[in-house]
């Protein structure tokens, strides 16, 4: 891996600051999201894209309680349904609202596919 592999930005979204980090594996994605100066350990979600018969992405939670989780699940899904990879997203993003995901969305499927 190189750094090469990896992208970082900053944007503005209704929470204040989001920071991303993309990381690009021969095999899949892993996403860092933080509303804060570091990033954090958080609740996490992996999924694989569509295939071999299913006509939506599997997803599994890691570190999962409550709203949030399914939030993050459903961004994971998300982010691999239009990448066609294996994603990991751990968030560090506290209170993460149906508006609030898709908020996020629209920011990683603007980087993805931009």
């Amino acid at each position: 891996m190189t750094s090469d592999d990896t992208t970082e930005f900053e944007t503005q979204f209704s929470k204040g600051t989001l920071r991303v980090r993309v990381t690009e594996f021969e095999n899949g994605l892993l996403l860092l999201l933080s509303d804060s100066q570091k990033y954090r350990l958080g609740q996490s979600a992996m999924a694989i894209p569509p295939g071999h018969g299913r006509t939506e992405p599997t997803s599994a939670g890691v570190f999962t309680g409550g709203l949030d989780s399914a939030m993050v699940r459903t961004l994971a899904e998300r982010v691999a349904a239009i990448s066609g990879q294996t994603c990991m997203i751990i968030s560090g993003v506290r209170e993460i609202t149906r508006e609030t995901m898709l908020e996020i969305m629209l920011i990683l499927k603007s980087h993805l596919v931009g």
